[in-house]
């Protein structure tokens, strides 16, 4: 699988979940990600619970369930690679727009792809 072409074609939407370093886990809804590479996908992050947790904890998982009848879609185990602060950078990227009221910062988190599974059942996905 293309992850590119994956989420420029398929409609949906995204729960991210992370845990701090007591095991606590947070999820949270999440827009499609940012391909970067073949194996790599970056978040534009808000300074919230969710990027504390990956700051104590760089584990993470995406999953991402199609708009469509049944359940389809991919489950994506990331480890957290880096984080930019480049206002400019994130604002090209950000695909609504945003208001900067000055209480909350945004980043840009980057991470590998270490796993690709399908929504449901255990089957492997080959990134190409």
């Amino acid at each position: 699988m293309n992850l590119s072409d994956y989420f420029a074609k398929k409609k949906g939407f995204g729960v991210i979940s992370t845990s701090n370093d007591k095991g606590e886990v947070n999820s949270a809804v999440y827009a499609k990600p940012h391909v970067t590479g073949t194996d790599s996908i970056a978040f534009i992050m808000r300074d919230r619970l969710s990027r504390a947790n990956l700051l104590s904890n760089s584990q993470a998982n995406y999953m991402f369930i199609e708009h469509d009848q049944g359940f389809h879609g991919v489950r994506l185990s990331l480890t957290m690679t880096g984080e930019e602060h480049n206002t400019e950078k994130i604002n090209a990227l950000s695909r609504r727009s945003y208001k900067d009221d000055g209480e909350d910062t945004r980043s840009l988190v980057s991470f590998r792809v270490d796993r690709a599974l399908a929504l449901v059942g255990g089957e492997k996905i080959e990134l190409t």
